[in-house]
């Protein structure tokens, strides 16, 4: 990093603090909490810690394992505190509630979940982007993860419509309209602006919308992904990513394990943030992604199809010969 950018960070005051996530994965946890503990300016980051009430006594033993790693961290961090819910409150309230209180201390912030891995320069990545589009209100979400890695634009970004929630960053004044109503965001939304959401038919986001009104499910992210698209919003995303998720293993609410078997994910050490001032989306990033989100879409439609036509139990036999 050349000299002048760390003196800009020396002097810099004002590192969005990160709000870290965590259950009852005390190993996933650990890992996650190591990367942003190795992460460059680390020290001039307050880290809030949040943690849901546990549901069982494996939980309260998991969760005493994850107090025993905050405090080997503690000396890592510009400050760390803790947010501990007596009761739980389920992985959807816990963080929307657990951002909106960081929010009312705060300007900005950066999320990340327990289930995820940071690369060295995630913080600095996510600082700068906050910093430079601040002003610029057109733009909502900062995306630390792309489920692609592109090498080659290791210092190049792109926005979009797309919103994804695994290591991001956002604004108080963009969260404040962050709408959880089922029936409002339906009641919102035209046969047009679905297709659009669905990024031009590729997938099939608009589903879990669905789930949630019906009481199937009780996700977070889709709302402020619709959030941001009903306010015309656009996020940032980088080209070669800057976080790789480890949790699809079935250790994760929301989350089962993958059918089939994935290369890790290299992620970005070397890249270094270049702003773009025209907040339109990248019509030619758009259909290369579309390209990638296309397959797991596919995946999800088959695995439907296996379950409604075979029944669960054929399903979890072909997931277990498929994940050996």
């Amino acid at each position: 990093m050349p000299l002048k950018d760390l003196n800009y960070y020396s002097n810099k005051k004002d590192f969005a603090p990160v709000l870290l996530i965590g259950f009852n994965r005390p190993n996933h946890f650990y890992l996650t909490l190591k990367a942003l503990c190795n992460n460059r300016f680390s020290d001039k980051t307050v880290l809030y810690i949040s943690i849901d009430g546990p549901i069982s006594e494996k939980d309260k033993k998991s969760q005493k394992s994850i107090f025993q790693y905050i405090k080997l961290a503690e000396s890592y961090f510009a400050n760390v505190l803790i947010i501990k819910n007596k009761i739980n409150k389920g992985l959807a309230e816990n963080i929307t509630e657990s951002i909106s209180y960081v929010l009312k201390q705060h300007k900005k912030i950066i999320v990340v979940e327990d289930d995820l891995i940071t690369s060295k320069l995630f913080l600095n990545f996510m600082n700068d982007a906050l910093d430079f589009y601040e002003d610029k209100k057109k733009v909502w979400h900062i995306n630390g993860h792309n489920v692609v890695s592109r090498k080659n634009k290791k210092d190049e970004i792109f926005l979009w419509r797309f919103m994804n929630c695994w290591g991001w960053g956002t604004w108080r004044d963009r969260w404040l309209n962050l709408e959880m109503n089922p029936d409002l965001v339906i009641s919102s939304f035209s046969d047009d602006m679905i297709y659009k959401f669905n990024l031009d038919g590729t997938a099939n986001f608009w589903d879990q919308v669905i789930q949630n009104a019906n009481g199937d499910k009780k996700t977070w992210g889709i709302f402020w992904y619709a959030t941001i698209f009903l306010n015309n919003g656009i996020c940032v995303s980088p080209w070669f990513s800057y976080v790789k998720n480890i949790g699809f293993d079935g250790s994760g609410i929301n989350c089962e394990k993958k059918i089939f078997k994935t290369k890790l994910q290299e992620i970005n050490n070397s890249g270094k943030f270049n702003g773009l001032l025209n907040l339109v989306e990248d019509k030619n990033a758009f259909k290369f992604m579309q390209k990638k989100y296309r397959k797991p879409f596919l995946k999800v439609v088959i695995i439907k199809i296996i379950k409604k036509f075979f029944g669960i139990p054929v399903y979890e036999i072909l997931k277990k010969f498929l994940t050996r």
